[in-house]
């Protein structure tokens, strides 16, 4: 997610696993790759071993404990989705291919009121599920012990609605599905609002492995993260299939219907790049959009090999996301410093996600220095200018919201989290040097792809690395309740 920077200079389905997806030349289709399936490995249990690149830790949550349940690890969601404009109405077909991270005998899974839904089945077998409030209880036949595991399937249908977050910062007060001018709708969440638009596990440290198909009009998209897969028409209507490799978290979703363009490029090595955005927007939007693969190879000189085997962009109607292979645009964040930041969060924040909320610096500041970084050597300043400026403005972000690793909960994503961890990662590197510094960058995320992290387990890391210890540094820098000296 990116923040105004406040700098003087600017601011179904086969059984085997399928193979990771093939990157192809731009100008060619990728084609559709066969999807894996959870087998039943004998009456009343499922065979997981086809999503084990979806397994996680969940944990519960510190500051959002109603999002996620940490007795349920979600290894994959199977979503077919259809988005009919006219009416503003979303039904789909979620299928969650699930392991007991304890022994349960039902699954909680949030999802959101104004969806109703219509049938629930587990492994086939009919289920009657209960609601309160956006908490969907689904009551398994049989017990299920840790590491054992089920199928749900939940289909249902209705209107949308975003959720209040009850949060400072305007642009995130509402989270989740939105519905726009003509019927187009986009859905992004961080910290929850997933469950807006499917039944899932709403939490950071419950990553999955993602199939997405969206259903729209003849005329329109529909996009969501991941890697495209290619359409098909039937009729009046058009299927878009999105697939996703590497596992994903919930906030890192996004979907986005509207009838946009597709543009296609090539990114470092020749990864396949895509870019969506509707035609009045396509000359204002599209330069920007394609300073992605440039931007893309300056990433991967600081931080190692790009992590996802496809990216692309998509124009929505607010905010700045760094959803997963697919960042997120709307028009006011439509900047070349700004994709710099959403790209910066696939190496941080995407591929190694923070375990809570908590250390939601862990993604923010590494993001927010690395668009320094990238300002400083493209358009105007110095780092040390910058780090200069937001030094000025840090102490009354502390005392507005809380420290960076202490914030306060109704104060989710405001700028002490991006410009406090930002300056420790410069006193950082001004102990190290240049040299060991963008090293150690790169080490900690190409050593921990696709895990979730959390501060002690940077900081046992970075001691190790280095074979210096900052602990106190880094606890000074997250922790005071003004900004260090």
């Amino acid at each position: 997610m990116t923040v105004a920077l406040v700098l003087t200079a600017c601011s179904a389905p086969e059984s085997p696993p399928a193979p990771p997806v093939t990157k192809q030349p731009a100008t060619k289709q990728q084609p559709a790759t066969k999807r894996p399936q959870a087998a039943t490995a004998a009456p009343g249990r499922v065979d997981l071993s086809a999503y084990d690149a979806g397994r996680s830790r969940p944990v519960a949550d510190p500051l959002y404990p109603a999002y996620g349940d940490p007795s349920i690890d979600v290894l994959h969601y199977d979503l077919a989705l259809a988005w009919k404009p006219g009416a503003r109405t979303l039904s789909g077909t979620a299928t969650l291919t699930l392991r007991a991270a304890r022994p349960i005998s039902r699954v909680r899974l949030d999802f959101g009121r104004a969806l109703k839904v219509d049938a629930v089945k587990v492994n086939d077998v009919t289920i009657e599920a209960t609601r309160k409030g956006d908490d969907l209880t689904v009551p398994l036949p049989e017990a299920l012990e840790a590491d054992e595991g089920a199928v749900v399937t939940v289909c249902y249908h209705g209107r949308p609605k975003p959720v209040d977050a009850g949060q400072r910062r305007e642009d995130i007060s509402m989270l989740g599905f939105h519905v726009g001018e003509g019927g187009r709708a986009w859905a992004l969440q961080e910290p929850f609002g997933a469950f807006t638009w499917f039944p899932v596990n709403d939490h950071p440290s419950d990553e999955a492995l993602y199939d997405v198909a969206i259903t729209v009009p003849e005329g329109w998209s529909g996009v969501a993260h991941g890697t495209y897969e290619g359409k098909t028409s039937a009729g009046r209507t058009s299927t878009f299939r999105w697939r996703s490799t590497d596992p994903v978290a919930s906030y890192l979703t996004v979907f986005a219907a509207d009838r946009f363009r597709m543009y296609r490029d090539e990114g470092p090595r020749g990864i396949p790049v895509t870019y969506w955005i509707r035609p009045g927007d396509v000359p204002r939007q599209l330069p920007v959009a394609r300073r992605m693969p440039s931007i893309m190879r300056w990433l991967e000189r600081k931080l190692g090999p790009y992590p996802f085997p496809s990216a692309g962009l998509v124009a929505t109607s607010d905010s700045g996301m760094e959803t997963q292979q697919m960042i997120a645009l709307g028009p006011l964040y439509m900047r070349p410093s700004v994709v710099a930041h959403e790209l910066a969060h696939h190496w941080f924040g995407d591929t190694v996600t923070p375990r809570t909320w908590r250390d939601l610096w862990l993604n923010e500041g590494f993001a927010m220095y690395l668009e320094m970084q990238w300002y400083a050597e493209h358009e105007d300043g110095t780092i040390d200018d910058f780090i200069a400026n937001i030094r000025r403005v840090d102490g009354r972000l502390r005392q507005e919201a809380g420290p960076p690793g202490r914030y306060r909960r109704d104060s989710f994503g405001i700028s002490n989290v991006y410009y406090g961890p930002a300056i420790m990662l410069h006193e950082i590197r001004k102990r190290l040097g240049d040299r060991k510094f963008f090293a150690m960058l790169r080490a900690w995320v190409q050593e921990h792809r696709n895990t979730t992290q959390d501060r002690a387990s940077f900081t046992k890391w970075i001691k190790e690395h280095t074979g210096r210890d900052f602990t106190e540094l880094i606890d000074t820098w997250l922790d005071s309740p003004t900004t260090p000296r």
